[in-house]
């Protein structure tokens, strides 16, 4: 295809072109990613189409080691005057930084076809604009007809998106996969007596299913209805319980602490703990990057090292940290195969899919376990959790519920405590995930001594 006057190349074609500037110049410890990205995206309001918008990205980035030191470049234009361009600046850039521990892997691994991950529907290519609209009109339609309470639909989006990348190096490392998925969220807002409250829910699967639109508009204003009169109750110390939707959200926000090269920066207090009992006995988290259907699986990461499902606990005891090449290489063991990179970027550490095992109970039943607790169904920003040191301070909404009945909604109230403390404080865990396309699969649970501030 043309851009302008420049013929630009295919996929493989760039990659083959970036290949050869390798071999040619004796730069065997080099690497090219290829990603491209693509969105269609609706936007409804008052029964019509208020926005539509279409965007690709498609870029190539290289990265030149040369005795420890890393090039990073990348261009936008697959083109041979623009990549070899890119190639150049990665090798000059290569005599910038000081040395660090990275060696590149020249020994790619023989995987499985990627498409047994199941992570493409190529019917979701056929949908159209129009399919979206439609989708996202019955939707509105649905949450307004829904309850007269409802006063207007203040957002109702739907997307089809699509991806694939490409990693490949001079010494026959290719590894490619794509992935795409159909999105909608619907927002509503509600009054009743004076009282304003806003809820939504969004959907996300690898499957289109027309239907669904007017389910997600009806679903939208049931998850806001139930929280109208809600108000604050009083402070101290009780049993939590967090749906399968808030929990993922909550402990995400955490689980960089798994990263060794956190831990290496000092920004990890779980830096030397390796070995050590963190959580309760019962309690087992696995990165598995080889759950199919799953957002974040893969075979080979982007440095084309072969991953694996991999415990992080094992049955509370602290078992393994997340590597790429050079973090691994500081610590004098192998990549465990999670590295992450943008093409425009560098190398960082990344988990593939949390899996933290369901347990027996529905959401009803881990309510019922303790006689008094608080359900939260919803968190309100972020900023008073900290990451580094583990402390979660944040606004909720949800339920009191006593003797397993829900008995007042509940608003204007924020949970204080800290991840270490939670990972030790999981009473029960619930049956089931949240439906929608993720790589968090942590059920709903029960947590003991949680402190609640009206």
């Amino acid at each position: 295809m043309a851009n302008g006057s420049i013929t630009m190349m295919e996929p493989a074609e760039a990659i083959d072109y970036a290949r050869s500037l390798a071999r040619e110049h004796k730069e065997p410890d080099a690497d090219f990613l290829l990603k491209r990205s693509e969105e269609l995206s609706v936007e409804i309001l008052n029964g019509k189409v208020e926005k539509v918008e279409q965007s690709t990205s498609l870029g190539l980035g290289l990265r030149v080691v040369r005795d420890g030191r890393t090039g990073l470049a990348y261009t936008e234009r697959l083109a041979p005057g623009p990549i070899e361009a890119a190639f150049h600046a990665a090798r000059e850039n290569a005599a910038l930084p000081d040395a660090t521990e990275v060696v590149m892997n020249r020994e790619p691994a023989a995987v499985p076809d990627p498409a047994g991950l199941e992570l493409y529907n190529p019917d979701l290519e056929a949908l159209t604009l129009d399919d979206l609209a439609r989708f996202g009109l019955e939707a509105e339609a649905a949450a307004k007809a829904a309850d007269p309470r409802v006063k207007t639909v203040p957002d109702m989006i739907v997307s089809r998106n699509s991806g694939s990348y490409l990693v490949a190096s001079p010494h026959g490392l290719s590894y490619g996969q794509r992935s795409n998925s159909v999105s909608a969220y619907c927002s509503v807002l509600m009054e009743e007596n004076g009282q304003l409250k806003s809820g939504g829910k969004s959907w996300r699967r690898r499957a289109w299913d027309a239907a669904q639109g007017a389910v997600l508009g009806r679903e939208a204003v049931e998850e806001c209805a139930v929280l109208l009169g809600a108000k604050s109750i009083p402070g101290g110390r009780m049993p939590i319980v967090l749906d399968q939707w808030v929990a993922p959200r909550l402990l995400g926000m955490y689980m960089g602490n798994f990263s060794a090269e956190s831990a290496q920066k000092g920004v990890s207090r779980l830096k030397g703990r390796l070995g050590e009992t963190i959580a309760g006995t019962d309690l087992s988290l696995v990165d598995d990057p080889h759950r199919v259907g799953a957002s974040g699986s893969r075979y080979l990461d982007v440095e084309g090292i072969a991953t694996r499902p991999l415990p992080l606990i094992e049955n509370g005891v602290f078992t393994n940290f997340l590597y790429h090449i050079e973090s691994a290489r500081k610590a004098g063991v192998e990549s465990t195969g999670h590295a992450g990179r943008g093409y425009t970027g560098g190398i960082s550490t990344r988990t593939h899919n949390l899996v933290l095992e369901t347990g027996p109970h529905d959401l009803d039943a881990l309510c019922a376990i303790p006689e008094r607790c608080l359900l939260v169904t919803r968190l309100e920003g972020g900023a008073g959790c900290n990451p580094i040191s583990g402390d979660i301070s944040i606004g909720v909404q949800g339920f009191l519920v006593e003797g397993g009945e829900r008995k007042q909604a509940v608003d204007s109230v924020t949970i204080a405590g800290n991840f270490y403390h939670l990972l030790n404080n999981i009473q029960a865990l619930g049956d089931a995930y949240q439906p929608n396309l993720t790589s968090m699969f942590i059920p709903g649970m029960l947590l003991d001594g949680i402190t609640v501030s009206g």
